[in-house]
């Protein structure tokens, strides 16, 4: 999915903020989702129908959320330009039914009433997050997924306490660098990296030992940079700091 100024654009009735609109948004900002709505995206003086626009355009998903979004003549436009994304095959609409049938629905677009939807009556507004937050942001999603396995883990787990000597350093890779992450691994090795009593393969070798190495890596770019900022403002070569540290 390409990366765009928003993540979702929530296409609604005014009538439903109370209801659902205002929650669901702060829920999902609450997971770092950058959210296009119109209480927290429009300043004062804006135009309504260009800030509209540009929501739709440089939005990844539109959520749609009703009941009095069917008899809008503004929501009615801004389903038409997401209807208008999905053509290309992409999934950009992303439906929650809220006190509506899908009866009503489908008078209202076939399209729509054919395309698997959330149901604010059945789920609560968390699990609602959680579902659109798999398909807007898997990355998130992934990492959310992972903390509830960890809590999980460690309230069932007994802690000891074990010497250093007895810890066992991973040996078997469990990831392999794409090509984008070994470029971003070598400019490492190459600036701060050269530093390290390391090699360019023991380097890629210990960012595969992770289950996330791109996390690691990012962690070392932050680090590499300011690396080269501090040898660039004191003029100070890598030469000079290796004879230092020999």
């Amino acid at each position: 999915m390409e990366n765009k100024k928003w993540d979702a654009f929530i296409s609604h009735a005014s009538e439903d903020k109370d209801s659902i609109v205002r929650e669901l948004t702060t829920e999902l900002q609450k997971f770092h989702l950058k959210v296009w709505y119109d209480e927290f995206s429009l300043n004062v003086g804006d135009s309504l129908s260009k800030s509209i626009d540009e929501g739709l355009i440089y939005s990844n998903f539109g959520i749609i959320i009703s009941p009095d979004f069917l008899k809008k003549r503004w929501t009615d436009y801004e389903y038409r330009s997401l209807l208008s994304k999905e053509i290309d095959g992409q999934k950009i609409i992303l439906p929650i039914w809220h006190n509506i049938t899908k009866e009503e629905i489908r008078k209202y677009s076939l399209y729509l009433s054919d395309k698997f939807a959330l149901d604010s009556s059945k789920e609560s507004t968390r699990q609602l997050t959680i579902k659109l937050l798999k398909v807007i942001r898997p990355d998130i999603y992934q990492d959310l997924c992972r903390y509830i396995s960890f809590k999980k883990l460690i309230a069932n787990s007994e802690s000891v306490v074990v010497n250093r000597s007895e810890l066992k350093h991973p040996k078997e890779r469990n990831s392999i660098l794409s090509k984008q992450l070994l470029v971003r691994a070598k400019s490492i090795f190459y600036g701060i990296g050269q530093n390290l009593s390391m090699s360019l393969n023991e380097s890629i070798y210990n960012y595969e030992l992770d289950i996330r190495p791109e996390r690691e890596i990012q962690t070392w770019e932050i680090m590499n940079s300011c690396y080269l900022e501090f040898i660039h403002k004191h003029n100070i070569s890598d030469l000079v700091i290796k004879k230092r540290n020999n």
